[in-house]
């Protein structure tokens, strides 16, 4: 004992009555005691580690699985993009006009456009009702089409298709590749839309097939609607340059009398699940936090029990009972901080082999592009760090308190 607090000693004796033990003391007379202790300072800082990995462990899961639906499967592009519709084509047109009035809008990049008209496609004798769309290219892309075989439309087609493999089968071809090539006649009555033509009938060769799960759909160039003098579009898309400006896009969109619909507001929805399920995970690692704090409370504890002799003897000599308080608020601060550092590390290493696994898996199935179940943002290391600390300034409360009062007459002669 006598060895051990000879550092102590000699700088206390060296210091004025009413000086504070300086940082670097405290901090050292701390770790001491941290590093004498080795069997229990590691049971309570593995405990820690347990809580704090189970935490992050989940919490990096649920914060990747949302950015994995947000991003890969919504995508940035689509969340940029409005979808504007007439809710009464009699009265208010979505025609060239709109749309150009649409373009000037600040901070609108593009618009993507969409004709749609139920249609008669014939193919090798069968016979089937399909709705075909007519769409430019911006209206395409963002659309997503789910490609199995051959191309989509690119801006130099003229009377090319792009069907659905429902379609297809209903027309008697299973395999999709058998179809790329053929000749299909296509009949779509325009009488009811005041078009400059009552119909488009013509021959177009397909040139890709997509699944649109149990829908027969057909999609050809927007230009052959515009040849046929077709006066109003029954959708368009506006892509604005920023997430952050589509409420505000909307809102001039809709003063003109359109309605609006946009992927915004299934993505608020979706983050508010996810806030609910994070909050459950949370809950779940939370467990192991309660037992690491239980722990940790039990170590300070005794601590203060085996070491009252020593706070009498740094009162006796001159300490301040702040001191006292501060010696033991380091001793929990690097008890948190070793576990979270740890406890983080643990939950990375696992986050990441469980990536590694699971896209070797989807590569083994075709998949190819990386993707990420468990994310680890910056934010989410400093939050853990900080949160780690504050339970450990809590749960060393009551035992610094009680280690301020010690009366160091008391504690001299009891022991």
């Amino acid at each position: 004992m006598r060895n051990f607090l000879t550092p102590l000693i000699d700088k206390l004796n060296s210091l004025p009555k009413k000086e504070s033990i300086h940082f670097y003391t405290l901090l050292y007379i701390a770790w001491k005691n941290f590093s004498s202790k080795k069997l229990r300072s590691f049971l309570t800082v593995f405990g820690v580690v347990i809580g704090v990995s189970a935490v992050y462990f989940l919490l990096s899961f649920g914060i990747g699985v949302q950015q994995l639906v947000t991003t890969q499967v919504v995508g940035d592009q689509s969340l940029k993009s409005i979808d504007v519709e007439t809710p009464n084509s009699k009265i208010i047109a979505l025609d060239e006009t709109a749309i150009n009035a649409i373009r000037t809008f600040p901070h609108v990049d593009s618009v993507g456009i969409l004709y749609s008209f139920p249609s008669i496609t014939t193919l090798d004798g069968g016979e089937i009702d399909v709705v075909t769309f007519g769409v430019d290219t911006t209206y395409q892309e963002l659309s997503a089409l789910n490609l199995i075989n051959g191309r989509l439309l690119i801006p130099s087609d003229n009377k090319s298709i792009v069907i659905s493999e429902a379609a297809l089968r209903a027309l008697g071809i299973e395999q999709p590749s058998e179809a790329i090539g053929k000749d299909i006649l296509v009949n779509i009555p325009l009488s009811g839309v005041e078009a400059t033509q009552t119909r488009i009938k013509d021959e177009f060769k397909i040139i890709g097939v997509i699944d649109a799960g149990s829908g027969s759909e057909a999609y050809v160039p927007s230009g052959l609607f515009d040849a046929a003098g077709v006066p109003a579009y029954g959708q368009v898309k506006v892509v604005v340059d920023d997430i952050a400006n589509v409420d505000g896009a909307r809102k001039q969109i809709e003063s003109r009398g359109f309605q609006t619909t946009s992927l915004a507001d299934t993505l608020t929805e979706i983050d508010d699940i996810f806030r609910f399920f994070n909050i459950v995970l949370v809950g779940f690692g939370s467990v192991g936090m309660i037992v690491a704090i239980l722990g940790m409370f039990n170590t300070l504890t005794i601590s203060l029990l085996e070491r009252t002799k020593e706070i009498g003897l740094m009162l006796a000599l001159g300490a301040r009972r702040r001191d006292v308080r501060m010696l033991f608020v380091f001793e929990a601060g690097l008890i948190s901080l070793a576990g979270a550092l740890a406890g983080i590390a643990l939950a990375v290493l696992g986050g990441l082999a469980v990536n590694l696994a699971v896209n070797l898996n989807a590569q083994t199935r075709g998949v190819t592009a990386w993707f990420e179940l468990f994310v680890f943002p910056p934010w989410l290391f400093f939050a853990t760090i900080f949160i780690t600390l504050l339970i450990g300034l809590i749960v060393v409360y009551i035992p610094a308190r009680r280690a301020e009062k010690i009366n160091p007459i008391e504690a001299l002669r009891r022991e």
